[in-house]
């Protein structure tokens, strides 16, 4: 059964590409204005302005995909179905009250970093090294918990096609799937319209327990200190776009949802886990990949490391961030297509 795109959502998305495609012209004007200085961002690597804002939406995509937000929206779409309330939108009200703290944090890092660089401009590099050991660190972190959390359903896929699984049971297992959402789990019992996700999301957000938030940060505080001519405003640019890339994939997440529970797609559990799998895997991989060449583009930074080796990390931390976060949105397309092929050629019919 292929899910059904109502027109909300056609519109949501219509005004989804305009809000992006303003924010990157935006980008753009910024990044012809400061012309080709590269600067010392994100993380302590080279990158130019432009590539660096690709980052930031980059990194909003990955942030949807972490397991604090798929149980939230899981759990929200699933209580407000039950009870036959409009659940459409659960996906975007989390993520905008998630949006609401990053661009509020962003925006007092900027002033921060951009009052203390002028007045100690040498603390500047200092920042821009535990940025990058903190994103990397952090990534890492992420990483290995996804992984655990890949393995722990995985179980649960393999039980699923003994047909020996209780669905309740999946339910429940997955819906604690992050940090937060295991200590907030009760938290979603008060929610009774769609739009009481936005305070949830915004407590999600103050929770501040994700890398790719950590990285957006290194990335503002970075391009703060070295732009300082730059209005401050102009920097908000960043948080922005990684809203974008954030409320595009939890409001989809949300609209999958909701199509799931009101259509029945989830006719068998196994259906439910193989698309966790797939969420779960992609994090898995945009965190091992990213932490990794943070932490080498540091590496050869610092200690002018030389070598072939060597000397691609350097070319992506001068200009191949940009060409990163299109390699990473083709990897979410590559995954998902592979997925779902396997699913429906080897899969699915076992289950009919």
């Amino acid at each position: 059964m292929i899910l059904q795109v109502s027109k909300k959502q056609i519109v949501f998305y219509i005004l989804e590409a305009i809000i992006t495609i303003t924010l990157f012209y935006w980008l753009i004007s910024l990044s012809a204005s400061v012309g080709n200085i590269n600067v010392t961002a994100k993380v302590g690597v080279v990158g130019t302005f432009f590539s660096l804002g690709i980052l930031a939406y980059t990194f909003g995509l990955r942030h949807a995909f972490d397991a604090d937000h798929l149980a939230a929206i899981d759990n929200s779409t699933r209580k407000l179905i039950q009870e036959k309330k409009s659940s459409n939108f659960t996906g975007l009200f989390f993520s905008l009250g998630h949006s609401t703290i990053v661009i509020l944090l962003a925006g007092a890092l900027i002033i921060a970093v951009r009052t203390v660089a002028t007045a100690i401009p040498s603390l500047e590099a200092l920042g821009n090294i535990i940025g990058t050991l903190v994103s990397g660190g952090f990534l890492y972190i992420i990483g290995v918990l996804n992984l655990l959390i890949f393995f722990s359903i995985y179980k649960l896929y393999k039980s699923a096609r003994k047909g020996s699984l209780d669905e309740s049971k999946l339910n429940d297992l997955l819906l604690k799937r992050g940090f937060m959402g295991r200590y907030f789990n009760k938290l979603f019992k008060i929610v009774d319209k769609q739009y009481y996700m936005y305070p949830i999301g915004v407590l999600f957000g103050l929770g501040f327990d994700t890398a790719s938030e950590t990285a957006l940060l290194a990335i503002s505080a970075a391009t703060a200190g070295a732009f300082l001519k730059i209005p401050l405003w102009s920097l908000l640019v960043f948080p922005f776009l990684f809203t974008a890339g954030m409320t595009v994939i939890d409001s989809s997440d949300g609209f999958f949802m909701n199509g799931a529970y009101g259509w029945a797609l989830f006719g068998h559990p196994i259906k439910k886990i193989w698309y966790n799998l797939t969420m779960t895997i992609i994090s898995v991989m945009i965190s091992f990949i990213v932490g990794t060449l943070e932490l080498l583009g540091l590496l050869q930074g610092e200690f002018n490391l030389a070598g072939p080796f060597w000397l691609a990390m350097a070319t992506i931390s001068s200009v191949g961030w940009g060409y990163l976060g299109v390699i990473i949105i083709s990897m979410f397309l590559v995954t998902w297509l592979t997925s779902y092929f396997i699913f429906k050629i080897r899969i699915e019919k076992n289950l009919e």
